[in-house]
């Protein structure tokens, strides 16, 4: 059963939200870019580059599991959510919804909820500069594929509004 327009609509709007809070996220953390780019980097730097990146996957699993709850497309194991919540945004669900992101952001959503799961998970560790600076270097490169993905999906939702308060 595909949801009403109501339940559309409310998506429409927390994927606009989290939309609107990812750009702000990565507006600062291209402030950041020069920092990570010195040898002597302060850890401050380092600090607040993770914490964006951190930030930035915790707006789009939201995301990802909005899409999920209205379209009672729900997690099953407990255990591994996170990654199952992720893998299913790849899934076309047919008759139900298009997939919400492309083939080719699965290697860079992955990496950046491994980031998200170690930097929230782990009080103990150092922040490796090299590994963050891949991660924002490949942020930079995804970010555009990955805004588009969840415009495109957006376009789709409201477009299916339209049609469900058309009776269609």
């Amino acid at each position: 059963m595909k949801p009403e327009s109501t339940a559309l609509a409310a998506l429409c709007a927390v994927i606009d939200h989290d939309l609107r809070a990812m750009e702000q996220m990565d507006k600062t953390l291209c402030g950041f870019i020069e920092a990570n780019q010195r040898p002597d980097i302060e850890f401050r730097d380092l600090a607040a580059t993770a914490y964006l990146l951190h930030n930035l996957y915790n707006a789009l699993e939201n995301t990802f599991s909005q899409i999920s709850r209205t379209f009672e497309n729900h997690v099953t194991d407990a255990a591994r959510w996170h990654r199952e919540l992720l893998g299913k945004m790849f899934l076309e669900i047919p008759g139900v919804r298009p997939a919400v992101l492309p083939p080719t952001l699965r290697r860079f959503a992955n990496n950046l909820r491994g980031f998200r799961h170690l930097f929230r998970h782990s009080y103990d560790f150092e922040l490796d500069a090299a590994r963050l600076k891949s991660l924002l270097e490949e942020w930079l490169r995804g970010k555009s594929e990955l805004f588009d993905a969840l415009s495109k999906f957006l376009a789709y939702l409201r477009q299916q509004i339209e049609l469900t308060q058309q009776g269609g």
